[in-house]
């Protein structure tokens, strides 16, 4: 019985180290299924057979015609597994459920939850932007089984639709290639040139390995039944004789008695070996995936990365194609950024270093994403004030020469042309290429300044899978989210010169976060210098004291900020203490540089402004904003110009600059209620993190202050974090409140979908808009000019 009961243990591990590693470690049920089916439901979901083979031929039937679709259905949080924080959120579940199938499975994967979709398209990530507009406007009517079905056929008929696929080609397409893929979806992307003939891929390769270690466990059990029945004699009497005496307790024991022992340890270690030998754990891949401030990359398919020509910052021509042979990170960087792009540029310097003495095989190249600042002297001032002379090659040309290569690789976005102020919003995309020239991971960056650190590490290991040898990473950082001091919370950071600077609560203060880099598009040491006026009036005036706080993690060098403080014209009266590890910017929510924070004696945040959008206040300015977001006043201008104002409207002004709760449901009734009083909507759906969202809040408070006595106006603060929200409107007052929404929600407003922040809809009757403006409004006219034509041209 022993030995039965053993051989089969040892089976059971062999048949779990023969199973790809993602399907035996994960525990997420989808990407076992999905693996090699098209589709996947819980245990508890409720579909009927009936319902599951009407599904089953509908996705039969798109790999039949072509476009093939697998989907997952997840109608409770358990069906998930241990990625239940990943619950009600369809769309990062498509992309990591996408990711782990995408050894076996690259084309369209479609996640129906209860309160939404989401899709992933692992070979065509353009292709699956493409989808998301029409398939985030689609919800299931209710949590019933019907409902979920219902969405997901109707769902799958879009799908089908984007890629020219008819009904009646689904109707009269052939089952025949049920649960597998008749054409790859890769095959919608360019060839790549030159390619490589070796179609060997990570889950070839676990394969091969899996195999021997299957053959090995075999052996091993063989190897033992055979010595159990004697059929081994002549070895067996060999080691008979042999014993190992433990002389302090006089213990014999035989090396036949640990064979099983010794058995198990080599399987169970070998099991380890063979799941961990994919890049990192399961477990890694998990917490990637619940971290809100790392973008876990999305792997491209073996389209040969566009080649260019460019001139780089010592007025050399540089080329992509000259690079082949070694591993490349190319990334759009505005040459004038003081918001994402020196984030990305120190995930790229720590990425480099990690690889340790294989960085030499490693290529780090910019691309000026900046239409305005394209000159040589432009991307030499960005590569010497953020550190990086020597590590890295940043290249520019002419509008045209720019554009083209933007085009090429897919962030020649809207933003990248809008005009308005100094707002230059742009892709912050990031590509991984292989030494043979091929894209293999494109990432975003996203604003943390604590997760930094991790992020290079990410693009360390990626690079590291590219290289021959795969070489070691030097750093062993967590892939957790970071954790970060927000403003409710004491913390003591040192100062330049010596001793510590205490943050939070007791007291109200005001907090510039800055670098010495910012010197690259402002007069930085004069404005540091005016700021000495501000640090004597707040004495006098009660204000709170102002306290610099230079934001380390992203200066080139420990030495940059005393250097730079040494050689202005004269000396600070206020404090200037160092964030070393970017935990106090992320929890004071800061997203460029310089940026104003201003906190009560609770430590909320009751006002900010970033410089670089709205520019440096004046002096008058600045403690008025200041004294008024303290104490929630609200600008007599305002008052004056709505005295007398209707009861629903005045209802209005009275929660000016409030986010009221309830989200998009609440909004929703609020229309409904204004419109049935006979008043018509203008809503404007923003975000404080949004620069052209900041720029334009100006005019809205006037408009709302000169219409408010007939049109009804309202905010919708759309994915945002409540705290910043609040802390925006709170040093920004309009005259009416705002809404929490996301994507999702808004998008039930807007006929096509948001298409981004900030925009501008207007309603007379009913939720449907008459007109929509996607731009922010650059001056008080043209927003005038559209209330008059489609508010009240209309009433």
């Amino acid at each position: 019985m022993r030995l039965r009961a053993l051989i089969a243990v040892l089976l059971a591990i062999a048949g779990c180290v023969a199973l790809p590693a993602l399907a035996c470690a994960d525990g997420d049920p989808g990407s076992d299924v999905l693996l090699d089916q098209n589709l996947f439901y819980g245990s508890d979901t409720g579909i009927s057979v009936q319902q599951q083979l009407s599904l089953d031929r509908l996705l039969d039937a798109t790999a039949g015609a072509g476009a093939p679709v697998r989907v997952a259905i997840i109608a409770h949080a358990d069906d998930l597994g241990t990625v239940t924080p990943l619950w009600q959120k369809p769309q990062a579940y498509a992309a990591y459920l996408g990711y782990e199938l995408s050894d076996a499975y690259d084309g369209r994967l479609l996640i129906v939850m209860p309160n939404g979709l989401g899709v992933y398209w692992h070979a065509n990530p353009s292709g699956a932007a493409k989808l998301a507009p029409s398939l985030s406007a689609l919800k299931p009517a209710s949590t019933s089984r019907s409902a979920l079905v219902n969405v997901t056929e109707t769902a799958i008929y879009r799908i089908e639709a984007a890629a020219g696929v008819t009904k009646s080609t689904l109707a009269g397409s052939s089952g025949a290639n049920a649960g597998s893929s008749s054409r790859s979806a890769a095959a919608d992307l360019p060839a790549p040139v030159g390619a490589a003939a070796n179609n060997s891929t990570p889950a070839s390769h676990h394969r091969t390995r899996s195999a021997w270690f299957v053959l090995l466990v075999i052996l091993l059990v063989l190897l033992y039944v055979g010595w159990r029945r004697g059929r081994l004699g002549k070895l067996r009497a060999a080691t008979r004789v042999m014993r190992l005496r433990n002389e302090l307790r006089g213990v014999r024991v035989r090396l036949v008695t640990l064979l099983p022992t010794v058995l198990l340890a080599i399987v169970v270690v070998a099991l380890l070996l063979n799941q961990g030998g994919g890049g990192g754990s399961t477990a890694t891949g998990q917490t990637l995936a619940t971290n809100p401030h790392i973008d876990p990359g999305t792997v491209l398919g073996t389209r040969l990365a566009p080649n260019f020509t460019l001139t780089d910052q010592s007025g050399r021509p540089v080329s992509l194609s000259q690079y082949r042979g070694k591993a490349v990170i190319l990334a759009f960087v505005d040459a004038e950024c003081q918001t994402i792009c020196p984030l990305t540029t120190q995930a790229m310097l720590d990425a480099k270093r990690d690889l340790g003495s294989a960085g030499r095989q490693l290529q780090l190249l910019g691309v000026n994403a900046n239409w305005k600042s394209t000159q040589i002297d432009d991307v030499l001032n960005y590569t010497e004030l953020h550190g990086m002379v020597g590590s890295w090659r940043f290249a520019t040309g002419n509008a045209a020469q720019l554009e083209h290569v933007w085009k090429a690789y897919g962030v020649n976005e809207k933003a990248l042309v809008t005009k308005a102020d100094n707002a230059i919003d742009h892709v912050a995309a990031l590509y991984v290429i292989d030494p043979q020239g091929h894209e293999r991971v494109v990432f975003t960056t996203y604003p943390s300044y604590a997760s930094v650190p991790q992020f290079g590490q990410l693009l360390a290991r990626d690079v590291s899978r590219l290289l021959p040898g795969h070489p070691a990473v030097s750093t062993h950082y967590s892939y957790a989210e970071a954790p970060s001091t927000p403003p409710g919370r004491r913390a003591e950071l040192p100062k330049l010169g010596g001793g510590s600077l205490t943050l939070g609560p007791g007291k109200p203060h005001l907090y510039l976060f800055f670098a010495t880099w910012d010197q690259q598009t402002l007069a930085l040491a004069d404005d540091l210098d005016r700021l000495n006026a501000y640090a004597k009036a707040a004495k006098a005036d009660g204000l709170p004291q102002l306290e610099a706080i230079d934001e380390g993690s992203v200066e080139p060098s420990a030495r940059a900020m005393p250097e730079f403080i040494a050689k202005l014209p004269s000396r600070l009266s206020y404090p200037v203490a160092i964030d070393g590890s970017g935990r106090v910017a992320d929890g004071y929510h800061v997203q460029g540089e310089p940026w104003f924070v201003e906190t009560n004696a609770r430590g909320r945040i009751v006002w900010f402004q970033e410089v670089y959008t709205e520019g440096w206040p004046p002096l008058t300015r600045l403690e008025q904003e200041l004294k008024a977001a303290l104490h929630k006043q609200r600008p007599i201008s305002q008052a004056k110009a709505l005295a007398g104002s209707p009861g629903p409207l005045a209802a209005l002004h009275a929660q000016g600059s409030k986010l009221l709760g309830g989200g998009q449901q609440a909004l929703d009734a609020r229309i409904r209620a204004l419109e049935a009083d006979g008043y018509p909507v203008v809503l404007n759906i923003w975000s404080s993190w949004c620069g052209p969202c900041q720029a334009e809040f100006g005019l809205f408070a006037k408009a709302s202050a000169e219409y408010g006595k007939r049109v009804a106006f309202l905010g919708a603060d759309n994915a945002d974090s409540a705290a910043n929200a609040q802390a925006f409107l709170n040093g920004h007052h309009v005259s009416y409140p705002s809404y929490a929404t996301t994507d999702t929600s808004i998008d039930d407003v807007l006929i096509g979908g948001l298409e981004g922040t900030p925009t501008t809809v207007y309603l007379v009757r009913g939720l449907k808009p008459v007109y929509v403006w996607s731009d922010p409004y650059e001056s008080l006219g043209a927003l005038q000019a559209d209330i008059s034509t489609y508010v009240l041209g209309r009433h």
